[in-house]
């Protein structure tokens, strides 16, 4: 009975961590012409996202990460990427990503109040979909109907990944898992349920993983979804607080542990 109780205490301390971000969109595509119109693959928000970003957490006045993860690109002609989210009346902008021209994994963030068209959209209303844009480095969109098929093969097909995350304020970025990773050393050991091992509580199995070389100097970009400017972002982290939540979870990683070894 103790034991379950220290669960649901510890548990309940590491919500209000867990609580300070939420997935918008996580999408593995390949970026075509045939799969985007207007070099635009329009998706839905993830199943459970709010319907109004200020209330009851205020997402709105917080920070929007993206990660990007590039698998394969035709040609190393520099790229960019950006993402929108259409909603009611209009829609607004992230900054672009930081232009790329291999393969690799690319972490950018905005600040809400950055957005391009911010107060272009009523953020106490939910949003019909999220738009993910591949562009050139002048702002343009280097699909087919635009540039030609010649232009635009040096841009697409691409293979990507991208996770779009929202940070309220105050709260700390944790990289999500990415949707194929193995979750077999954090489950229940034993079908009989006495060895409720957490992957020897090692942050590295727990899953907490670092993007290699974060660039987190995202650039403003503002007309055709975002802007012909570009200066760099130099607000690009996010604050340290809500940090509870992994001692928390660690905390219940040692005492499964040490319960483990009782029951043997």
């Amino acid at each position: 009975m103790k034991l379950r109780q220290s669960i649901v205490a510890l548990w309940v301390c590491s919500a209000p961590a867990l609580a300070s971000q939420i997935v918008v969109t996580e999408v593995t595509y390949t970026h075509s012409g045939t799969t985007t119109s207007d070099s635009h693959l329009r998706v839905a928000p993830l199943p459970g996202n709010p319907t109004n970003w200020r209330a009851p957490v205020d997402y709105a006045s917080g920070t929007a990460v993206v990660r990007l993860e590039v698998f394969t690109k035709p040609t190393n002609t520099p790229t960019r990427f950006q993402i929108c989210f259409e909603g009611t009346p209009s829609y607004a902008c992230t900054d672009q990503a930081p232009s790329y021209s291999q393969p690799g994994v690319y972490t950018w963030t905005t600040q809400f109040s950055n957005f391009y068209q911010y107060t272009q959209v009523d953020w106490t209303k939910p949003i019909s979909k999220v738009a993910l844009i591949l562009k050139d480095t002048m702002n343009g969109k280097p699909s087919p109907e635009n540039v030609g098929a010649t232009t635009s093969a040096l841009y697409m097909p691409t293979n990507l990944r991208v996770t779009l995350t929202l940070v309220s304020p105050g709260g700390t970025y944790v990289p999500p898992l990415p949707p194929d990773a193995g979750v077999a050393d954090a489950g229940v050991a034993d079908a009989g349920g006495a060895d409720a091992g957490i992957a020897d509580a090692g942050m590295k199995d727990a899953g907490v993983a670092v993007d290699a070389g974060v660039d987190a100097g995202g650039f403003v970009d503002a007309p055709t979804d975002g802007g012909s400017t570009m200066t760099p972002d130099l607000n690009g982290g996010c604050g340290c607080s809500g940090g509870s939540g992994g001692l928390a979870l660690f905390g219940l990683a040692l005492l499964l542990r040490r319960t483990k070894r009782r029951v043997e």
